[in-house]
């Protein structure tokens, strides 16, 4: 055993009894030693080595002591104490004995939990925390934390320990602020895990508004009680500074922080105010437009607003009746228009088919010749001539009454036909005195 050892064992003279004794007989071993293969002990803490000689009945214990039990006792282990332990027995008659243990001493170990460089929203991936830890044998390293990161652990040995660093980095963003991030630290030598928390700090600032506003009745002249109050948070927190663009706050307007709270209102009052806010890590504005409404200008402008919407109404009213009124004029002058054409055409054709008739006649008065000799192209052409006129007639004619014109031009045909004879399928004027046919409506042929 090592001579170092602070422990209560037999003493010299006891061990060279025994092993005497055991030289001198020739009886062979009857007993056997207990002990065990490792025992394990925390720093700082006693630790027992076991080693029992469990003997014959017959065996008889020399004195002082009983020989049986040859633990040692080592108070306060340090790591200098690790190591291999032999004990060794030696009875009479049964011989000597020996046995062989391991001493482990643990260091527990003492972590260390490092924050990282300052986080501001909008940086990369950046470190948040460092845990170390160091002991015998190496602990292990973990985290806690319901925050997105990224992890990574590098060790470190050393003669009778180990270190072991981890780092955890992240994305910071405001949504971290506040947030817990837990070191955990496992070791056999420690009854149960040790957990070192670090609040995350993030520094962001949140754009910035302003309420007030939204109950309208509030804003009257003599109102008590009207406020506007600026909206953001921050880490660091915001500080609020309150001012008015068209000039300087109205008198008896106060400032409370984020609050700017106004006395009786006035039409004085109206204007744009500015909330700025504003930390270590950046500023925002947010800009309100107030108008103090007066009842009795109010009433007067609901007046004119209904005398203008009468007005309006009035003249969309005339403009749409002077526009009827121009539609309908159009469209008599454009009927009457087309009326006076038609009338028009319809004389002309007259005068034309009148005229043509008249040439045609005189032209067969002239030469009788023609009568007896004219071709069968002749007749036909004559016979065609009335109904043209017949048809020209019909066309020309407006209005109703298109039965009894119908009569007419028939009873016209037949006294026409009146006027020629049919020769071998020809049709020939019969001779006249004046070579004129008068239809039944009075036209000239």
């Amino acid at each position: 055993m090592p001579p170092s050892l602070g422990a209560e064992m037999w003493g010299p003279e006891a061990w060279l009894l025994l092993l005497l004794l055991a030289s001198f007989t020739g009886r062979c071993r009857a007993g056997e030693l207990e002990t065990t293969d490792l025992v394990t002990v925390v720093l700082g803490q006693d630790a027992k080595l076991p080693c029992f000689y469990r003997g014959d009945p017959g065996e008889q214990p020399p004195q002082p002591r009983d020989p049986h039990d040859g633990a040692v006792l080592l108070r306060n282990a340090v790591q200098a104490d690790e190591g291999e332990y032999e004990c060794r027995v030696s009875t009479f008659p049964a011989g000597s004995f020996q046995g062989r243990l391991r001493l482990r001493v643990l260091v527990p170990p003492l972590p260390s939990l490092n924050p990282g460089p300052a986080l501001e929203e909008g940086q990369g991936l950046t470190l948040a925390a460092s845990c170390t830890a160091e002991g015998s044998p190496a602990p292990t390293v973990t985290w806690d934390t319901e925050v997105k990161g990224t992890t990574s652990s590098r060790s470190f040995k050393h003669s009778r320990s180990a270190a072991v660093t981890s780092e955890f980095h992240l994305v910071p963003s405001r949504s971290m602020n506040g947030q817990p991030l837990t070191c955990v630290v496992s070791h056999p030598g420690l009854l149960q895990d040790q957990r070192i928390t670090h609040i995350l700090q993030v520094a962001f600032l949140a754009e910035a508004s302003v309420r007030g506003l939204e109950d309208e009745k509030l804003w009257q002249v003599g109102r008590e009680g009207a406020t506007l109050k600026c909206l953001s948070e921050g880490q660091p927190p915001p500080s609020y500074n309150w001012t008015r663009l068209d000039g300087p706050l109205p008198d008896g307007v106060r400032v409370e922080g984020a609050t700017l709270g106004f006395p009786p209102l006035t039409t004085e009052h109206n204007g744009i105010y500015v909330c700025h806010v504003s930390n270590e890590f950046s500023s925002r504005d947010s800009q309100v437009t107030v108008e103090v409404i007066d009842p009795q200008d109010d009433t007067v402008k609901q007046v004119d607003l209904v005398s203008a919407s009468v007005v309006v109404v009035g003249v969309i009213a005339a403009l749409l009746f002077c526009l009827l009124v121009v539609v309908v004029v159009l469209m008599s002058r454009y009927h009457r228009r087309k009326a006076q054409q038609m009338t028009q055409k319809y004389e002309e054709e007259l005068t034309l088919t009148r005229e043509n008739s008249i040439r045609r006649l005189h032209s067969h008065h002239a030469d009788p010749r023609s009568q007896s000799e004219e071709p069968e192209g002749r007749s036909y052409s004559t016979l065609t001539t009335v109904r043209e006129i017949e048809t020209q007639t019909e066309l020309l004619s407006p209005g109703p009454g298109r039965a009894e014109e119908e009569e007419d031009r028939d009873e016209g045909i037949k006294q026409a036909m009146n006027h020629f004879v049919q020769e071998n399928g020809t049709l020939r004027a019969k001779p006249t005195g004046n070579g004129i046919y008068i239809n039944g409506r009075g036209h000239l042929v």
